[in-house]
């Protein structure tokens, strides 16, 4: 029953967030407030983050992606662009670093915890067919906003 739940509720935050009416939402709004609304649940944040963060990369939108990281992640997409003064300048540069996106999909979520066992911390998997396209590693922050600290082809692109 439990994982019923937790497989609808991508679903069920889209749909309402959908439903609101008024002014559209880009999609890193979408994603990020689906996360913040899953309640503290770390693997179904994680699911939303991942699942924005690759909807980001196949529409070419930075802006999203931006929103989905957090700084050190940001700092890490920065630093492999030579044109980059911020994460959106930057970010398509860093994007060719990646396997093709529209073969990417979200494979595995394992949640752990940080060395002092206080911190959730969720590790999600990105399954590409024919290269490793590596992970996300995704947190909640000191003000409640789930977002990844870690992402593909960055190193210690986070806390």
């Amino acid at each position: 029953m439990r994982r019923a739940l937790l497989c609808s509720l991508p679903l069920t935050l889209a749909l309402a967030l959908s439903a609101c009416g008024g002014e559209e939402e880009s999609p890193d709004e979408g994603a990020a407030e689906a996360a913040d609304a899953a309640g503290g649940d770390a693997e179904a944040s994680a699911q939303i983050v991942a699942e924005g963060f690759v909807a980001a990369l196949n529409s070419d939108d930075a802006d999203a992606a931006c929103a989905l990281i957090d700084e050190a992640a940001q700092s890490a997409v920065i630093a492999q662009s030579e044109d980059g003064e911020d994460c959106v300048a930057a970010f398509p540069d860093y994007a060719q670093t990646l396997p093709d996106s529209e073969s990417i999909e979200i494979g595995e979520i394992t949640v752990g915890t940080d060395l002092d066992g206080e911190t959730e911390i969720a590790t999600v998997t990105l399954d590409h067919s024919d290269e490793d396209a590596g992970a996300l590693e995704v947190r909640e922050s000191e003000d409640g906003q789930w977002r990844a600290t870690r992402i593909p082809g960055t190193t210690l692109g986070g806390a």
